[in-house]
């Protein structure tokens, strides 16, 4: 069904975000407008003021597809996104502001949609189940570097679930041992809102927008599991969330674990591993970066207990000379994990 979003309201708005996806948003915007739905639906694309020919592909796509996109063209000096810690979520929110649909369906730029139903059978689960609050997919993962795909990754985190709704705990989520793939879902818009405007500390302060998402849902009810893969997810050498860098990738990691400190303490979840799980990925973070005053005032807390190889690391961290060896040896196993990880893959 092709409908007119200028003259038709549409049931499910896209919340698209990119940047610098110049190689991967054509993919991406054809799996979406390829959709095959008995409703109308719009397409926002919160398109981030790339550095690479992205906006031009997007302007070409707007320009082709007026009855279904709707462009947003940021810039970097937009007020308001400098409290944001990350501008992704900036960008996540502004776009979702837009969106019109009762619906809202995400997808990121550098990923893409493989099954053209993919609208249509969330959908239909959507109007038939009122207490579910976010439908989420098995999917497949590309890694870009070594080009190996694994099908149906979802999977291994949910072998009992078939195309079942459950509701999962908070603690379950945080941890991923819920996982949820951002790209896979599909959300009611008025819910999605109501978080943004409820909660708009915790998305200052996180460096993604995605899993505090998924756990304030949880407060609106149960989430539902598709076991079939609607989506491919790419694992990119460098993003928001992945780096070669060691001390790049524990950055986020490290901010990452302040958002099981804030969402362990509005929902008093039991907060010991929450409290290791910190102080592991700022010990690793302080080793490769030389900034000690985060880790020191988690070693001075009586909240936060160092295990033994904690210990060990941070005294290592303590001491200019060993630090330097003690970086060189983390950045070596941290590039061999890479390599196995971008390798060992079954096509």
């Amino acid at each position: 069904m092709n409908c007119d979003i200028r003259q038709n309201e549409p049931v499910v708005s896209v919340n698209l975000i990119t940047y610098n996806h110049e190689c991967y948003i054509r993919e991406c915007l054809d799996g979406i407008l390829s959709q095959q739905t008995n409703f109308p639906y719009e397409v926002v694309v919160g398109e981030d003021d790339s550095t690479d020919s992205t906006r031009a592909i997007c302007i070409e796509y707007a320009e082709k597809y007026p009855d279904r996109i709707v462009l947003i063209l940021r810039s970097q000096t937009e007020p308001g996104r400098e409290a944001y810690m990350s501008q992704g979520v900036y960008n996540y929110i502004e776009t979702a502001k837009q969106c019109r649909g009762k619906y809202m369906a995400l997808c990121d730029g550098d990923d893409a949609w493989t099954n053209p139903l993919k609208l249509q059978r969330q959908v239909d689960i959507m109007e038939a189940n009122s207490d579910v609050s976010l439908i989420h997919s098995n999917y497949d993962k590309l890694d870009d570097i070594s080009g190996c795909r694994i099908k149906n990754t979802g999977r291994k985190y949910h072998l009992k679930r078939m195309d079942i709704s459950e509701k999962p705990s908070v603690l379950e989520v945080l941890e991923r041992t819920y996982p949820v793939a951002a790209s896979t879902v599909l959300l009611r818009t008025k819910e999605i809102l109501d978080i943004f405007e409820k909660n708009p500390g915790l998305f200052l302060e996180c460096p993604m927008g995605d899993t505090t998402t998924w756990c304030e849902l949880l407060n609106y009810g149960s989430f539902h599991f598709q076991s079939e893969s609607l989506c491919l997810y790419r694992i990119l050498p460098e993003s928001d969330s992945n780096s070669l860098s060691a001390e790049r990738k524990y950055h986020f990691v490290n901010g990452a674990s302040n958002l099981g400190l804030m969402i362990g303490k509005k929902y008093q979840l039991p907060m010991a591993n929450i409290r290791a799980n910190k102080v592991k990925n700022c010990n690793r973070y302080a080793l490769l970066s030389g900034d000690r005053i985060e880790i020191d005032m988690l070693y001075h807390d009586p909240d936060y207990c160092f295990s033994f190889s904690e210990y060990c690391m941070y005294q290592v961290g303590s001491f200019k000379g060993f630090r330097a060896i003690g970086r060189a040896l983390f950045k070596l196993r941290y590039r061999i994990n890479v390599r196995l990880f971008n390798t060992t893959r079954i096509s």
